[in-house]
């Protein structure tokens, strides 16, 4: 057994870049915060069964994802600068790395330079 001291170094896993591009800001959508996850898990239940407040729920934590890069963004901001398809879309590519990671299809990304 080693004396050697064990470090798990948070710094290096670095997620892929994920940019979403949408009326003249990149909004980095990389780094989902662990609040708004828990948040998803917490009210999946309510997610699932497709009320009528799931939507602004879902829009609520988009906005979430969005705002440490563009802290200007709000719910009626993206509805303002959004067609449908794109509103979905928007939602489809920021929930992408939650389900596949519900689902079990991620792997831990971390950077070359270790």
């Amino acid at each position: 057994m080693s004396n050697q001291p064990q470090i798990l170094d948070l710094d290096k896993v670095i997620s892929t870049k994920r940019i979403v591009k949408l009326a003249g800001k990149e909004i980095d959508v990389s780094k989902i915060p662990s609040r708004v996850t828990m948040e998803l898990v917490e009210k999946s239940e309510e997610l699932k069964a497709g009320g009528k407040q799931s939507f602004p729920l879902l829009l609520d934590m988009i906005v979430k994802v969005c705002r440490p890069s563009q802290p200007e963004i709000t719910s009626d901001w993206l509805i303002d600068n959004t067609d449908f398809e794109q509103l979905m879309a928007i939602i489809e590519f920021v929930m992408a790395p939650v389900k596949a990671r519900a689902e079990g299809n991620v792997k831990n990304e971390e950077s070359p330079n270790q």
